[in-house]
């Protein structure tokens, strides 16, 4: 499949433990002052974008808001792992990884149901990390009774539902092909309290000024933890 999206002159084709150092040896170190100027520049101004869209005032809690109090306050060593939904589109756009963070996520379509699972293989492999789950209320709804084994073997997950109601991304699809909204809302569920009727913890988050307080005390428990935190599914329309 060589040039088939873009010309080239040379098409290789290998192993790239043994292609790459090859050609490390071959080409010069090339200065681009104007461009690097151009991107730092680019890289400044989507910065000042997503600083705009942090809106720590609106109810129900915008996700670069969530994002952002998230980005600050998770340990910089933390395994964070993600469902399927619209929450990666915002963890993609909105949360700042550290070089020392580990990241999971599936790469399947439509996978839902990943999040919470790989939080607890993650949470079993590594004991002494903090293991964060972010996910919709539609892919942990698919594969919440396994709160319970985090429960039944004290792993203490923090998981983050970002709470619309709705199949987010599902609803964002339809709309950009011109449909109707069909079938994307959820039955209303009160996840903090499904929480603490599995002997774990829950917090219900519906005001922005509330999440600070709410995620430090997630992260100071030694349960699992649900944060079922009230989201805006219009927030593209």
């Amino acid at each position: 499949m060589i040039a088939r999206r873009f010309p080239v002159e040379v098409g290789l084709v290998g192993n790239c433990s043994e292609i790459l150092p090859v050609l490390q040896e071959l080409v010069k170190e090339a200065e681009r002052n104007d461009y690097m100027e151009e991107v730092a520049k680019l890289k400044n101004e989507w910065i000042e974008l997503l600083k705009q869209e942090f809106e720590s005032d609106k109810t129900p809690l915008r996700a670069p808001y969530i994002l952002g109090v998230l980005n600050e306050m998770i340990d910089p060593d933390a395994i964070i792992t993600l469902d399927v939904g619209e929450h990666c589109w915002w963890f993609g756009r909105n949360f700042w990884m550290k070089k020392t963070q580990k990241m999971i996520m599936s790469g399947n379509l439509a996978s839902m149901g990943f999040g919470f699972p790989a939080a607890l293989t993650s949470q079993l492999m590594y004991p002494d990390k903090q293991v964060v789950c972010i996910t919709g209320d539609g892919g942990f709804s698919m594969v919440m009774a396994d709160f319970l084994t985090a429960v039944k073997y004290q792993l203490p997950i923090k998981v983050f539902i970002f709470n619309n109601k709705q199949l987010g991304m599902i609803m964002q699809e339809q709309k950009m092909e011109g449909y109707e909204n069909w079938q994307t809302e959820l039955q209303d569920l009160d996840y903090a309290a499904y929480a603490r009727c599995c002997g774990g913890m829950g917090i219900k988050v519906e005001k922005p000024e509330d999440l600070p307080a709410a995620v430090e005390k997630a992260f100071k428990s030694e349960k699992p933890v649900i944060v079922d935190i009230d989201t805006d599914p219009k927030r593209f329309v």
